[in-house]
């Protein structure tokens, strides 16, 4: 059983990409149906057959071939002379491991490579997003050194 880390070979992995997405988005429907849907595949699959923005990238975890995992890395625009933020250099993360696979270390690793590969892309800041229902993911988050920064609210009108 090897797991491997590496580039997403698109279009080529749209499908399984779209798998693994789908299946996180169930999971997150789960902690909060207000806020999640799970998407039909084939508009999950259209949007990994696209061209990638030049500052994105998608890694795999491949088990014996298999893609179990992804981690997404998008560089976002820098902030503008008028705003408030700090100008730093920001990537957004993002992970997602099929259930069957949780729990292995796979998660871990596909964020290990997520954080190297921002940082090639110049970030110096990271940040993703996380439901606060979502305790495993939060735990990693935090074991890899990530911090609350800030809090999202939400209500209905």
């Amino acid at each position: 059983m090897t797991v491997a880390i590496s580039a997403a070979r698109l279009p080529d992995d749209a499908e399984a990409l779209a798998r693994v997405y789908v299946s996180s988005a169930a999971h997150h429907l789960a902690l909060d149906p207000d806020r999640y849907r799970v998407p039909p595949v084939d508009a999950v699959v259209e949007r990994y057959r696209e061209p990638r923005p030049a500052g994105e990238r998608i890694l795999v975890a491949r088990l014996d071939g298999e893609v179990v995992g992804s981690a997404s890395v998008a560089r976002l625009p820098r902030p503008g002379p008028a705003s408030m933020l700090a100008d730093v250099a920001t990537a957004s993360l993002d992970v997602a491991v099929l259930p069957e696979h949780r729990g292995q270390g796979i998660g871990r690793r596909l964020l290990e490579a997520a954080v190297t590969t921002a940082a090639g892309l110049g970030a110096v800041r990271l940040q993703l997003d996380a439901h606060h229902a979502n305790e495993g993911a939060l735990r990693l988050y935090r074991d890899l050194g990530f911090q609350p920064m800030g809090v999202l609210l939400s209500r209905t009108v």
